[in-house]
């Protein structure tokens, strides 16, 4: 078996991974080395390589595994996460990507790798080689941090892909962002999407008792817009979203 034999399943790879491959550092080393001449596989940035095809030297890793290897506990996250959920078919220029170490943002081929500061280690999974937040805990960063998830246009056209939720789930993770404003957001949506989410009425009730009595905007950019409260949640809703409606949307 060819050393590219031996690598091209992996896709995406650093040192450590080839040292437990070939069970030897020395040898390790001259296996990337030899493959790197060959051009059968590329560089990303330190200690971080992805297999080439044979034919036309282009990447097989996709951008989400790269993502996902940038450091040992990097993932994708926000926008990213989304779409990769929703298996948006044209993978966005910027990759966003959070882990425990910061690492610089950089380009490799067409794709930009951004780092997103994110201190919660929790829904955290492994796909086909991509370390990504799971369908619950992205929809509650994506909700949170709307700017992060596209704008809230976007954030509500690409949701209703997902599919369906885990409302225990939710209400567990909820509780380790410590926002009432947040509880609001995720209660809406759980029960504007229900048709989408299918998530229990009793999660959606504890999301009303968590949410408090103060109005909030659903993020900045329902400032800057034409806006309807919502007074059952005290939530400022984005008026572009509200007034299409479900037909238009799905």
């Amino acid at each position: 078996m060819s050393n590219y034999e031996k690598i091209i399943y992996i896709k995406v790879f650093n040192f450590q991974d080839i040292c437990k491959l070939t069970g030897n550092s020395n040898t390790a080393k001259s296996l990337i080395r030899a493959e790197l001449e060959k051009k059968h596989i590329k560089k990303v940035q330190h200690n971080l390589y992805v297999v080439c095809d044979l034919e036309k030297n282009n990447p097989i890793g996709n951008p989400y595994m790269i993502g996902s290897k940038i450091t040992k506990n990097s993932y994708i996250s926000y926008q990213s996460a989304l779409d990769f959920h929703a298996k948006v078919k044209e993978i966005s220029p910027t990759i966003f990507v959070s882990s425990k170490s910061q690492f610089e943002n950089f380009k490799f081929y067409e794709h930009s790798y951004k780092f997103i500061s994110n201190k919660n280690d929790f829904g955290i999974i492994e796909i086909d080689g991509v370390r990504t937040t799971d369908k619950e805990r992205t929809f509650l960063d994506c909700v949170n941090k709307t700017k992060l998830a596209g704008g809230n246009e976007y954030l509500v056209m690409t949701l209703e892909k997902i599919g369906k939720l885990k409302g225990a789930r939710i209400l567990k993770y909820l509780s380790n962002y410590n926002s009432k404003k947040l509880y609001a957001k995720v209660g809406f949506m759980l029960e504007w999407l229900e048709y989408v989410f299918h998530v229990d009425k009793k999660v959606i009730d504890e999301c009303y008792v968590k949410s408090g009595n103060v109005k909030y905007y659903f993020d900045e950019e329902t400032k800057r817009n034409n806006r309807r409260l919502i007074k059952e949640w005290n939530l400022i809703m984005p008026e572009q979203i509200l007034s299409k409606g479900e037909e238009q949307y799905w």
